[in-house]
């Protein structure tokens, strides 16, 4: 296995050994947990916030291909944080030569998350491993300032996608920003840009790593590391409330679960004459 700690934005890979026994791995505690936990509790990210986490996406992403790596499943769940915010590519079980089995540098298993493939995958097309990690993480980068998806699948029969695999990114947009705050204002050009380039239906059509490294939203104002780790503490408490709201909620309805199977136990096995009449009554309640 590829040692990828050279970089602090790959695979959170620490160590590893061998005892007589048995192989093991040491890996780091992501602290921070999933980037889709803040993004789905806590609110979209202004887009300076989502450049500073796509930055190091990106160059995690670049590390990975130059050691000859695809990871073929990026979606934000798989997009861990550590105790200081910053980003971490986790859950490489589909990753795959760069290279591909004969060395001809195409992949052809279909596999992935639906909503984040790219279309070759779902149209069973040989794919460039490079091209569809960046489709992929275009999707997450429209979702880190949207707070949803900007399709549900990358395919024609999808209304949203159609609309760009039909060069009709106008409609994508007005269609995307009509209940937005600012309507057409939400997304800055930049952004547009950038996004709608990275989602192209035909791979040939797509920016390069290279290319999203020189795009003029990719060298926007960024915050600092500072301001990140002081917005993300706000917002890990208001996430740590809502787990925690979570928690209570499945434990009364735990609770509730087993008061009822209690009270069908207790009619089946006739119970006294009033037990019988509240339980019949409890349960005859719409």
């Amino acid at each position: 296995m590829i040692n990828l700690l050279e970089t602090g934005n790959a695979l959170y890979e620490k160590g590893k050994g061998k005892d007589q026994k048995r192989d093991y791995m040491i890996l780091e505690i992501a602290e921070g947990g999933e980037l889709f936990d803040f993004i789905a509790q806590t609110g979209r990210f202004p887009e300076p916030v989502a450049r500073y986490f796509f930055h190091q996406f990106i160059s995690g992403i670049n590390h990975c291909h130059s050691k000859g790596v695809t990871h073929r499943d990026l979606k934000p769940e798989n997009l861990m944080l550590d105790n200081a915010f910053t980003l971490k590519i986790a859950d490489f079980g589909f990753a795959a030569p760069v290279e591909g089995r004969d060395a001809s540098g195409a992949l052809h298993t279909t596999l992935g998350t639906l909503n984040y493939m790219a279309p070759e995958i779902h149209l069973k097309q040989a794919y460039s491993g490079k091209s569809v990690d960046l489709f992929a993480a275009a999707i997450i980068l429209f979702i880190m300032v949207a707070q949803h998806p900007p399709f549900s699948t990358a395919q024609p029969s999808d209304p949203f996608y159609r609309c760009l695999a039909a060069n009709r990114a106008d409609i994508f947009w007005k269609t995307h920003t009509k209940n937005k705050p600012e309507g057409d204002k939400f997304f800055s050009t930049e952004f547009k840009d950038l996004v709608q380039s990275m989602l192209q239906l035909d791979p040939a059509h797509r920016p390069s790593a290279t290319e999203v490294l020189g795009h003029a939203w990719f060298k926007g104002d960024t915050v600092t590391a500072a301001e990140v780790k002081a917005e993300f503490t706000k917002r890990q408490s208001i996430l740590n409330a809502s787990i925690e709201e979570g928690k209570a909620e499945k434990m009364k309805e735990k609770e509730r679960r087993q008061a009822n199977r209690a009270t069908t136990a207790t009619v089946r096995s006739g119970g006294t004459g009033e037990e019988a009449k509240i339980t019949e009554e409890t349960l005859a309640t719409p």
